[in-house]
């Protein structure tokens, strides 16, 4: 009796979730989904808080970037063979968002460079980005308008995944390879993990790629909506890899290969395209870079034994950890020298990594990065301020301003210190209102506007309208004014503090304006809140 014919098998329908199959995780559609989110949302995905920025755009941080800049500039001064050249060293913000950490970073500098004898160091700091929207919003700030007719800062275009050369728009000058006499700073906080990257599986000394596929909940997901990214699913497959070359660079292929024999049943993140970027930026000055990274992910070898499948976190746009090792390890094969904390750093590992050392050490980078990270730095005060954040109110007076002056007068710690701030207002000794109005002052001075809902400028005003500094609170009203726009409840305060100083003329016209404003406007007691 003859067997049966066996029916060939009915070809599976694909399964119309799955959007992309097996690709190169550095060459998947995310990354053009991510380029797409930040040119159409610009400034908003940083004003809207969309996008996270806090941990690397505050006081504390630039604060350490500085030191360590300017510990760099001195070894770069001692070990330059024409003293006193006038071409500026450039400092590169690659990503630079919203601008707020450069403007940080500019009032640092200016504060930090005389204590270190490099105030006659001429200096241009550029913020970059990839997004035309984002130069036009700082070429229009006027809170950077002062560092621009100084000299101090210029802007660019710059993509970190394609661009060989930048335009400074302010100098009307090309970089390009070899152009510039000094070595290159180079400043990137919050970027590196946003930019493509390869993945790699490494298990009994083979190197297997890791392969991404990507899914969506329904296959009525629109991937050109704007909230596309949050509906995808990242899948990372394995496939061994044939060619044990697979990139063009002998650097990145020994990398691959130090990873194979040093780690067992892990997948590790590469990061490709900042690795090319980092080649084209130090062609710029011959070689010659300083690079400041901070991101989340994992610098020392120890840590690698813990990796496994890189989580995509999406918030608008979406990050991937950043493997800093590879980073380390990629400048120290070029010959260079790569500065880490002595300690793990939880919430945002930072390293300093140099190229062409300067010819008389790194004494004073060394010194510099001792002083930011060697005891307590940005990142254990980070830990610190989200360990109390919640228990301010068993502070006392003195205890706030000692925190507030170790953020380096931070508007987020005042800002969520004020409840308890304003409690204690009326109770204050002479002495300590001066203190809260120095505070106070030196902390909006910090303040660098985008646009965000919270009016910090009315805030700021009511605490010290509740201490009694009524002149420095009519300041602060005025800017609210300035910056959010006609409100009643600001012209009324206003005209409060006008009679405190005895202005009763102006205060009388406040009220007016008030009215004018908001007809129906009746308030029954003194100050008001914004909410009332």
């Amino acid at each position: 009796m003859s067997p049966e014919p066996r029916a060939p098998a009915e070809p599976r329908e694909p399964d119309p979730r799955v959007r992309e199959r097996d690709r190169r995780l550095s060459e998947s559609t995310l990354w053009a989904l991510q380029r797409r989110y930040f040119e159409r949302e610009g400034v908003d995905a940083w004003r809207t808080m969309e996008v996270p920025h806090y941990v690397t755009c505050n006081p504390a941080l630039a604060h350490s970037v500085a030191l360590i800049v300017c510990g760099y500039l001195r070894d770069c001064l001692a070990a330059e063979s024409r003293p006193g050249s006038e071409q500026p060293f450039h400092i590169l913000e690659l990503g630079a968002g919203s601008g707020r950490f450069g403007y940080l970073f500019l009032k640092a500098w200016l504060e930090q460079r005389e204590a270190w004898g490099l105030a006659h160091v001429p200096v241009r700091y550029v913020l970059t980005d990839f997004t035309e929207s984002n130069l036009s919003f700082w070429r229009n700030h006027p809170s950077l308008a002062p560092f621009v007719a100084q000299g101090l800062l210029d802007f660019a275009l710059f993509d970190l995944e394609r661009s060989a050369t930048l335009e400074l728009r302010e100098a009307g000058r090309v970089l390009g390879p070899g152009s510039l006499e000094r070595p290159l700073l180079v400043l990137a906080n919050y970027v590196l993990d946003s930019v493509p990257q390869d993945a790699f599986h490494f298990q009994g000394g083979q190197v297997h790629a890791c392969l991404a596929t990507l899914t969506t909940e329904s296959p009525e997901v629109d991937l050109g909506s704007e909230d596309a990214l949050s509906h995808l699913r990242l899948e990372l497959g394995r496939s061994p890899v044939a060619d044990p070359t697979p990139y063009a660079e002998p650097e990145f292929n020994e990398l691959l290969g130090d990873y194979a024999r040093l780690v067992e049943d892990r997948t590790l993140l590469f990061p490709v395209v900042a690795l090319r970027g980092m080649r084209r930026l130090a062609a710029l000055s011959g070689g010659r870079l300083l690079l400041i990274a901070g991101d989340k992910g994992y610098v020392r070898d120890e840590e690698l034994q813990g990796q496994q499948s890189p989580h995509m976190a999406v918030h608008g746009s979406f990050s991937l950890p950043v493997n800093f090792n590879a980073l380390r390890r990629w400048f120290q094969r070029q010959g260079g020298e790569v500065l880490e904390p002595a300690h793990r750093q939880l919430s945002l590992p930072l390293v300093a990594c140099m190229l062409g050392a300067p010819a008389a050490g790194t004494r004073e980078s060394r010194l510099g990065f001792h002083l930011a990270f060697g005891g307590g730095g940005s990142d254990d005060f980070f830990r610190l301020r989200q360990g109390i954040q919640d228990h301010y109110g068993g502070l006392e007076f003195d205890q706030l301003l000692s925190l507030l002056r170790m953020s380096r007068h931070d508007c987020r710690i005042l800002r969520d210190c004020m409840p308890v701030l304003s409690a204690q207002a009326e109770a204050l000794t002479d002495v300590q209102r001066q203190e809260l109005r120095d505070a106070v002052r030196r902390t909006w001075d910090n303040y660098f506007h985008i646009g965000e809902e919270r009016d910090l400028a009315f805030e700021f005003a009511l605490l010290l309208h509740l201490a009694g500094e009524v002149e420095q609170a009519l300041a602060l009203y005025q800017e609210s004014l300035r910056l959010y726009g006609e409100d009643p409840r600001t012209r009324w305060n206003m005209a409060l503090c006008l009679f405190r100083l005895h202005r009763q003329e102006e205060a009388a016209g406040c009220l007016a304006r008030a009215w004018e404003v908001a007809p129906d406007f009746a308030p029954t007691r003194g100050l008001l809140i914004k909410g009332d």
